[in-house]
């Protein structure tokens, strides 16, 4: 039986079909999305919605001469199609495909796979497993469109979604928290939240799109800069989000009206966007890079607001080494809009901790104790103990502090020089560990642009001398 590992695999081997016609990662994704949507149109049975001229068996059957030709006019056709969700998912589509050839390998790969039983292990799960693929591969979006699985099912189980809660992500992504929050509420109680997200992106729109459909999960991603919204007239009770990592620039005056401290850091503007569309009483939990923890200004009214007029409860200190970039050390800010903050716990994943990269792959597993010391409210409100990674820090402590969440104890208890000294050594160390895993995917990249030119050039050499 093909488990949904080993149907990732065979259709991210099949990329190499495509690396010839000089398709990247990202477009071969693309293009899996559009024929993945075609073929399982059909396997699910939902082929009316879309126009009957195209389809996977029209496809399929196409003479291959021929079949490029057909899958054009097809996305053509897609595009202009009645139904709404499947013109957005086709809209402006357009293949990079050049051989006929290699679509026609492609599609009969595709038709290879045993989709029935591969859709018992769960098609979703499948198309996650090739969007996490093409985040490391290419680091296309790395650390921006994709959020580890672990962290999104930590952050969704701590939160507890359920089918009354309005979920919202206003970086949305490939959709993995809107899809994470729609299933834990589907399995809970039987039917899911309402899901909204906002996507800058038009082309992971359309992947984010094609993953509500492949989980059968019903929501919106409207395309735009959610930072150009104003707040949500009637809130939603849920906000979960990874905004984009190092996205600096000035905001337009129309988005700094939005906000209530000007800023030109959108991670300070996507959290201020975060707390003001959040309802009365309803929760968020947004990954943050750590700089929002500490940096002074802007960031420290932000802080501040977040602390006195929410009750900030939360705060997970992620490990480096998880995210599809370099060096990103990030943490996460769980809060209410149900009362301002009397105390915070921090929940330290990062400092004796191993380092996390291709060697040592990060697991739901390693989060499992954060879960358990969370507890099994949602708003945070669980009686806790606290252990040699999770403390807490009172209000006057964080005021005392200038409002940085980067620390777990007042100033009085910092350690010792000593022991600061050998901490920094080990995130270092750690760090430059990270470095190398990126140093040596990049060394494998040159490799294979280089075989790829060397084939070229024998090729070319081949055809002269005959």
């Amino acid at each position: 039986m093909q488990d949904t590992a080993d149907v990732t695999r065979r259709l991210w081997a099949l990329c190499g079909v495509l690396r010839n016609d000089g398709i990247t990662y990202h477009e071969y994704l693309n293009e899996l999305t559009y024929l993945l949507f075609l073929k399982l149109a059909k396997e699910l049975g939902v082929e009316k919605a879309i126009p009957r001229e195209v389809g996977w068996e029209k496809l399929s059957s196409t003479p291959e001469a021929e079949k490029l030709d057909f899958y054009k006019e097809s996305l053509k056709l897609l595009g202009e199609a009645r139904n709404e969700t499947v013109r957005d998912i086709f809209a402006g589509a357009k293949t990079a495909i050049s051989s006929p050839v290699s679509l026609a390998q492609l599609v009969q790969a595709i038709d290879d796979i045993d989709w029935y039983r591969a859709r018992q292990n769960g098609i979703g799960d499948v198309y996650e497993g090739l969007i996490e693929k093409n985040a490391q591969e290419s680091r296309y979006g790395a650390g921006q469109y994709f959020t580890p699985r672990p962290v999104v099912e930590a952050i969704v189980q701590a939160c507890r979604p359920t089918p009354n809660d309005s979920v919202y992500d206003p970086a949305a992504g490939t959709g993995g928290f809107l899809i994470a929050a729609g299933l834990h509420a589907r399995d809970e109680n039987g039917s899911s939240p309402r899901l909204s997200g906002i996507e800058l992106v038009s082309d992971v729109r359309k992947l984010g799109l094609m993953n509500l459909i492949l989980h059968e999960l019903r929501g919106e991603v409207m395309l735009g800069d959610a930072l150009n919204r104003p707040p949500h007239k009637h809130g939603f009770s849920l906000c979960l989000t990874n905004p984009p990592f190092g996205v600096k620039g000035s905001l337009t005056k129309e988005q700094n009206d939005l906000l209530d401290f000007p800023t030109g850091n959108k991670q300070l503007a996507f959290l201020q966007h975060a707390y003001k569309n959040l309802a009365p009483n309803g929760r968020a939990a947004i990954v943050v890079p750590d700089n929002v923890l500490f940096e002074e200004g802007v960031a420290t009214s932000v802080r501040a607001k977040l602390v006195q007029d929410f009750r900030l409860h939360t705060v997970l200190r992620l490990p480096t080494g998880i995210f599809y970039a370099t060096g990103v050390r990030t943490s996460v800010l769980f809060f209410c809009a149900d009362g301002i903050t009397s105390n915070t716990w921090f929940y330290d994943l990062r400092e004796g901790q191993a380092s996390f990269g291709k060697r040592r792959q990060f697991t739901s597993d390693d989060l499992q104790d954060f879960i358990d010391c969370y507890g099994p409210d949602a708003l945070g409100r669980s009686e806790r103990q606290e252990t040699a990674r999770f403390r807490s820090m009172s209000l006057s402590d964080l005021v005392a502090n200038n409002y940085r969440l980067d620390v777990m104890t007042s100033q009085s208890d910092t350690p010792h020089t000593n022991t600061v000294t050998v901490e920094r050594m080990l995130e270092s160390t750690r760090s430059m560990t990270d470095e190398l895993d990126a140093v040596q995917s990049n060394i494998q990249e040159i490799e294979k642009l280089l075989m790829s030119f060397a084939e070229s050039a024998n090729a070319a050499d081949h055809a002269e001398l005959s």
